[in-house]
């Protein structure tokens, strides 16, 4: 019984460093910010140019430059909120570990597909016959053969 609760309790706390999104959160908007200041700087560039006459080889260089400093933006942007993304899931997943983990008795005496599919992350299947199994803890179990 001690050894559940001692998993359940390492799980909410992994759960819970998992789910503090305030870092990720103040990232994303400085970084939606940066894209659209560079946004409104690229318009400013083009009606510029459309509006004042300057040298073309010298727009050319300052609008290249700054969509390039908005593509660097757009893309960090997008791996933290993709990253963000990955973390709500893992966070769902670790819940309903939790949750299915609370309801289970001491020890299975009976298959359960549930239990199976929120521990194993995968398994590898080698030539020689033998299986390894990789729990989503990273703990690799290798039977057979």
């Amino acid at each position: 019984m001690q050894g559940r609760e001692q998993v359940i309790q390492d799980c909410e706390l992994m759960r819970k460093s998992l789910t503090d999104f305030k870092s990720i959160d103040t990232d994303i908007e400085r970084q939606r910010e940066e894209t659209q200041v560079i946004a409104e700087m690229i318009k400013a560039a083009v009606k510029d140019n459309a509006s004042t006459p300057q040298s073309q080889e010298e727009y050319q260089k300052k609008y290249e430059a700054l969509t390039q400093r908005y593509e660097t933006a757009s893309a960090e942007l997008e791996r933290l909120q993709v990253l963000r993304t990955r973390r709500t899931r893992q966070d769902k997943a670790m819940a309903n570990f939790i949750r299915t983990l609370r309801k289970q008795p001491e020890l299975l005496t009976e298959w359960d597909d549930t239990i199976w599919t929120v521990m194993v992350e995968k398994a590898i299947i080698h030539k020689d016959g033998q299986i390894t199994f990789v729990f989503y803890n990273g703990t690799q179990i290798k039977v057979g053969a």
